[in-house]
């Protein structure tokens, strides 16, 4: 059974260009990775609801997938020809706000990150890449604690 359907090609709010990855975050929003759009969408997992989209992180090139980290605070998103990872301040419930970049991790040349994914009981963050063809662990737990302090 389908409860809510967003499909239409375009560049207004609810349209897509190339949606690539999906994830959902504790406060019951999905968000879309719209690829040729540059922007992340955001909805509501209940009703559909567009609840607005980020685009100023993404200047240069769309998010080809996106991942919150374990503990929700970060959402982790993929950049394929740029060859990198942003780690984005998850906004808190009720708000969407403007995209706040963090981190970046700039991958090897021709390391091309796909799709991601990450541990729900590590927090172990998984790439899948296209360039070289490899899949990566980027971050384990381990890292991620050294990589704060």
């Amino acid at each position: 059974m389908m409860l809510w359907l967003h499909g239409e090609n375009g560049t207004e709010p609810a349209k897509f260009n190339i949606p690539h990855s999906v994830t959902l975050d504790s406060a019951g929003r999905v968000w879309v990775a719209d690829r040729g759009n540059k922007r992340i969408q955001v909805f509501d997992k209940d009703t559909g609801e567009w609840l607005g989209a980020w685009t100023n992180c993404f200047t240069e090139e769309g998010p080809s997938s996106v991942r919150f980290t374990l503990d929700g605070k970060y959402l982790i998103v993929a950049q394929l020809n740029l060859s990198r990872l942003l780690f984005v301040a998850a906004p808190p419930a009720g708000s969407i706000g403007d995209c706040s970049v963090i981190s970046t991790i700039q991958l090897a040349d021709q390391v091309l990150p796909h799709l991601l994914d990450v541990s729900g009981k590590t927090g172990a963050i998984f790439v899948a890449e296209i360039g070289a063809k490899q899949f990566l662990l980027v971050y384990s737990r381990f890292w991620w604690i050294l990589a704060i302090l």
